[in-house]
């Protein structure tokens, strides 16, 4: 049941150290390191040399390149190597939390159709601000006991699956070379052979963020985000944005449930509609209360307010 976690990394010692660290006395699992290195300073290379040789953070198995492959290539590089039952992308710029790879990984275990799973990450609002990452995964793990939320795609930051979705999948696309948006097709790919993708929100991972990303010059980052934002966008589409009413009777739950897991869904409550969903996690669901002028006027109020936002493509009632 060892997890084998890839890392690539690029000199940066101090920081890959940090997350290693954290790595051995955060998991809660059974790991092995395999460390895809392309350093280009030999003091670096010797370092993680040194550090595969120790064994000081686990079992480790050093792939060492002659120059600079760049994140994507290595971390294929690792795929390739990884034998374990689970796999976990994660990045070299975390401070890992408290039981972190445990959690994800139980989450796979109780639900099989999630092959993809990001533990929650400091880059989106409801964990932003974080100075205590112990504390904070703490806190998580008993508020957010055993839920998850539904994602359409997985960040590769901090991405653990089985092993099997990468023998399902296949590797993750170099056409998308030079980083941003491989994360994206990867996922969809996993969700167009039958997996979900999903956030363990019991689990923490706190992400600094473009540390090799951030060192491209601004022009030359805003041309590469937007070169593989189109090959994404040609390869799967832009999922469909709606504001949906259920007034009636006969919508299921699972039919309401799939569309939400197909695109961006406001969705505003009423009698009609199933507890199941209510209860429904999903990164792009959005459950709108209704006034206390009924649902139908809230409707109509926030198709008005969200079409002039253009955050809605369309509005539809169903059930009738």
């Amino acid at each position: 049941m060892r997890c084998d976690i890839i890392i690539a990394t690029w000199n940066a010692v101090p920081m890959t150290r940090t997350a290693l660290a954290s790595v051995r006395d955060r998991s809660g699992h059974p790991y092995r390191l395999i460390l895809v290195d392309n350093s280009d300073e030999e003091e670096a290379r010797a370092h993680y040399r040194a550090i595969a040789a120790s064994g000081e953070f686990g079992e480790t198995l050093l792939i060492q390149n002659e120059g600079n492959l760049g994140w994507l290539k290595a971390t294929n590089l690792g795929l390739k190597a990884a034998d374990g039952e689970y796999v976990c992308l994660l990045n070299n710029d975390v401070v890992c939390g408290e039981g972190w790879l445990a959690r994800c990984i139980d989450l796979i275990r109780r639900e099989p159709e999630i092959g993809l799973v990001n533990p929650r990450g400091n880059e989106r609002t409801e964990n932003a601000g974080v100075n205590d990452i112990d504390a904070y995964a703490r806190h998580l793990a008993a508020a957010q006991r055993g839920l998850y939320t539904e994602r359409a795609h997985c960040s590769g930051f901090c991405l653990v699956m089985p092993r099997r979705v990468i023998r399902d999948v296949g590797l993750l696309d170099e056409v998308f070379a030079g980083g941003y948006y491989e994360d994206n097709d990867f996922s969809y790919r996993a969700r167009a052979a039958g997996y979900r993708c999903a956030q363990c929100d019991d689990a923490f991972v706190f992400h600094l963020g473009s540390q090799s990303f951030g060192k491209l010059p601004a022009e030359e980052k805003r041309a590469l985000i937007a070169r593989n934002r189109e090959i994404c966008e040609t390869r799967w589409g832009t999922p469909p944005r709606e504001l949906l009413l259920v007034d009636g009777p006969g919508v299921a739950a699972g039919e309401l449930i799939e569309r939400i897991r197909c695109g961006r869904v406001f969705l505003v409550d009423s009698r009609w509609l199933p507890e199941e969903v209510r209860r429904f996690r999903h990164q792009y669901f959005t459950l709108l209360p209704s006034s206390p002028l009924g649902p139908r006027l809230t409707f109509r109020l926030q198709g008005a307010y969200l079409r002039h936002k253009k955050r809605i493509d369309a509005a539809h009632v169903l059930g009738r």
